[in-house]
């Protein structure tokens, strides 16, 4: 994408709502020159009302790109064509443990992810492990902002790549390879 892109690509449910992201977005938008002008949301899937609300309601919605639902391989071409990806679970005790699919879908598109959750969130080990992404609690408001100023300083310069490594470890092979050794 040329703009500045954070997208987010699935369902974005009521429970998912991550207000600490919008405050984050609309702090930086009013202290960042050029940032509201580069800056676009694009949310692709199904996003719950109240979510579209709190948007508004941090003054986002101008910078929202509400594209619905799309196919699986256009989903993975705006993967692939994002500047950062969001991967955002639910704030609760219970989604700890609980790896979405969308993480490995997510690091094999090569772009940086962003990951908030609670804390000692499984998914936090693994864009740790494979340098895909960054993890964010909930109640790290200032790690996000220097995350996404981070992300935003190298997407300017041109040079917002992700090194990742140890990815081919996650693949479908090597983990049903596993799962074959554990089942013996």
């Amino acid at each position: 994408d040329e703009k500045y892109t954070l997208s987010h690509i699935g369902s974005m449910l009521s429970e998912r709502n991550p207000v600490i992201l919008w405050q984050v977005l609309a702090e930086i938008i009013r202290e960042v020159d050029g940032f509201a002008e580069d800056f676009e949301l694009k949310l692709i899937g199904t996003v719950a009302h109240d979510i579209l609300v709190t948007i508004r309601s941090y003054d986002l919605h101008k910078h929202l790109n509400l594209m619905g639902y799309v196919p699986h391989r256009g989903a993975v071409k705006h993967q692939k064509q994002s500047q950062v990806l969001l991967l955002v679970k639910i704030n609760s005790v219970e989604t700890k443990s609980i790896i979405p699919g969308k993480v490995f879908e997510y690091m094999v598109s090569g772009r940086p992810i962003i990951g908030i959750g609670p804390t000692g969130s499984d998914f936090a080990e693994i864009l740790e492990e494979t340098n895909t992404g960054v993890f964010i609690d909930y109640s790290e408001k200032e790690k996000l902002k220097q995350t996404i100023l981070d992300y935003y300083s190298q997407y300017k310069s041109g040079n917002l790549v992700v090194d990742s490594s140890g990815t081919g470890q996650y693949s479908r092979k090597n983990l049903t390879a596993r799962l074959a050794e554990i089942l013996q």
